[in-house]
């Protein structure tokens, strides 16, 4: 098969390969019963619109109330996706119970019962934003989340190496 040069090219082989896929060869998921996807479901339900705006907070309304247990570093900080909250360094080593207030955007921080701490939560936007610019906002997340993991699989490799 040759490769296409053009644009109009590229858009012919995938129009084929998109019909090929959904209209003519089998598929084995259960749901389609090895007929083809379109064959399988010719009345698939129409996807609501994309939003105009949104919240990248939203998340949050989920987590409230959950408590989550972390562990008080040597620095007096405790770690949470990432990012690092101070508590007081007297109590390095100790766990502390961290309570998530979404509608303060807060965490409460607990030794036992006694309240320690209640500290923003870091790397909230606070507003809506534009589709498009969310969406860029997600992907630059997930590439800078992708580097650090290969960081952390170099350093490791690097760490092995030496013993």
């Amino acid at each position: 098969m040759a490769r296409p040069t053009t644009l109009q090219e590229v858009r012919e082989v995938t129009e084929r390969f998109v019909h090929h896929y959904n209209l003519e060869r089998p598929h084995q998921g259960r749901s389609c019963k090895n007929l083809p996807p379109r064959v399988a479901h010719p009345n698939l339900p129409t996807l609501p619109p994309l939003p105009d705006m949104v919240d990248p907070d939203r998340w949050l309304e989920h987590l409230h109330g959950q408590a989550f247990v972390r562990r008080i570093g040597s620095d007096g900080c405790v770690d949470v996706d990432l990012e690092p909250y101070y508590v007081r360094k007297a109590l390095a080593g100790r766990s502390v119970a961290i309570f998530v207030n979404a509608l303060e955007k807060r965490f409460d921080l607990y030794d036992e019962t006694t309240l320690l701490k209640q500290v923003p939560i870091k790397g909230l936007y606070g507003q809506e934003l534009p589709f498009d610019r969310y969406v860029s906002l997600i992907k630059q997340q997930a590439r800078s989340e992708q580097r650090r993991l290969q960081m952390t699989k170099r350093s490791f490799q690097q760490l092995h190496l030496w013993a």
